[in-house]
């Protein structure tokens, strides 16, 4: 399994990661079941000018509005930190939609479990 320090990510973007997981455990609380970096950046690879930072966020809870909620405090933190937002995608999934995926062995992810950095919660 891969850890953080595997993953290709600035020191901003680090900042700014860590930054998203404490807001979403602070916004979902109890209902947050895991935060995943996927992707190149979570592979270790050199980014190009134009990477951006894969996040997976699994929750139970599923209000009208999580999803934007989980990209604005994407959005939040990296302006915070000084980055650029849009090289920060968020998705949201609730864990049977995961499960489903897995069931039928969806490329994607299979892809993102192959690769990913757990940052909070489960794999």
């Amino acid at each position: 399994m891969h850890t953080l320090a595997d993953a290709s990510l600035t020191d901003t973007e680090r900042r700014v990661v860590g930054r998203v997981v404490d807001g979403l455990r602070t916004e979902f609380g109890a209902d947050l079941r895991g935060v995943w970096l996927y992707g190149s950046r979570a592979r270790g690879e050199q980014p190009g000018e134009y990477s951006d930072v894969d996040l997976i966020v699994v929750s139970t809870r599923r209000a009208k509005d999580d999803d934007m909620v989980a990209i604005t405090l994407a959005f939040d933190a990296a302006q915070a930190e000084g980055a650029n937002p849009d090289l920060f995608s968020v998705k949201l999934y609730d864990p049977e939609a995961v499960a489903q995926r897995r069931e039928i062995r969806s490329f994607f992810v299979q892809e993102v479990d192959r690769d990913k950095i757990v940052l909070a919660g489960e794999p």
